[in-house]
């Protein structure tokens, strides 16, 4: 077993020296580009900035399914992509920190960005123990604070406070809000009502308003109220999802309040990978890939 780990390893350097060296220079196009991955039932979504900085939300993760090894770092270097600026870890529930474990072992990450937690959780103290001997930085975030990526991006986290309102994980969740030259992300990782409540509490419309919505919590009928969702006002809405998944998500009341508000849906288990390319606030291209 350890003698495979090793010759995977060695597989990943080589892979990295071929693209250092033949595909450097094309490593993307100009203008922003947001890559919302199909993990299956989980979220991922790495952003490419125009000026190249790398940032990943999310790493997906299952119990049964490497999906870090098999399908999230294949993914990151078919991007050309050989280092990660900055990770965003929503909250550490296996579906959306379990891939960041192996990102973390075999590409260079220079920023790693949490909340504050509740609980010591087993992928978050596995994450910590792999970032520290990595020499990852670690940035911990609360609302209000904002985390200048370069010259044309940055985020501003919404939630959660200082105090930690809620007990679990999901309510806990980092809430930000992705800024590109005016063009706007809404993150929301799994949170629910509660959380929206206490978020529709703190901002007000404009606040909120985003251009492109990740749908919280897989679209689970728990979350995604017609308040909120009205007040963030996306013209588009990104839901991550496996196929057939035993959680019945996306929920139909959660598709049901998106075409209420008239916005375009997209979702991994029908659309696979969610490509958005953005030139400007009139320019922007969406393109999706069905794996099977």
């Amino acid at each position: 077993m350890q003698k495979l780990k090793n010759a995977y390893k060695q597989i990943i350097a080589v892979i990295l020296i071929i693209i250092l060296i033949f595909g450097s220079y094309k490593i993307i196009p100009k203008g922003l580009k947001i890559y919302f991955i199909d993990v299956g039932q989980g979220d991922s979504c790495l952003i490419v900035t125009p000026l190249n900085t790398s940032i990943l939300v999310d790493g997906g993760g299952s119990e049964t399914y490497d999906v870090g090894e098999n399908t999230l770092l294949p993914y990151i270097l078919s991007r050309r992509i050989v280092k990660i600026d900055y990770i965003v870890c929503s909250h550490f529930d296996t579906d959306h920190s379990g891939g960041i474990k192996t990102i973390l072992e075999n590409i260079t990450v220079k920023n790693l960005i949490i909340s504050k937690q509740k609980e010591v959780y087993q992928n978050f103290s596995e994450i910590m123990k792999i970032a520290k001997e990595k020499n990852v930085n670690i940035i911990i975030v609360k609302a209000k604070d904002r985390i200048i990526f370069d010259k044309t991006s940055y985020m501003d986290v919404l939630y959660p406070t200082e105090k930690l309102e809620h007990s679990d994980i999901n309510n806990n969740s980092i809430v930000a809000k992705f800024i590109n030259q005016g063009i706007t992300i809404l993150f929301t990782g799994d949170i629910e009502k509660k959380a929206e409540e206490n978020i529709l509490k703190l901002y007000n419309k404009k606040e909120l308003k985003s251009d492109i919505l990740k749908v919280a919590h897989h679209g689970s009928s728990t979350s995604s109220s017609y308040e909120f969702l009205e007040a963030v006002s996306p013209k588009f809405a990104l839901i991550g999802v496996g196929e057939n998944n035993t959680f019945g998500h996306p929920s139909d009341i959660t598709i049901e309040n998106l075409n209420k508000l008239n916005v375009a849906i997209y979702r991994t288990d029908k659309n696979g990978e969610i490509e958005i390319v953005v030139r400007n606030k009139k320019d922007v291209k969406i393109k999706t890939n069905i794996s099977n």
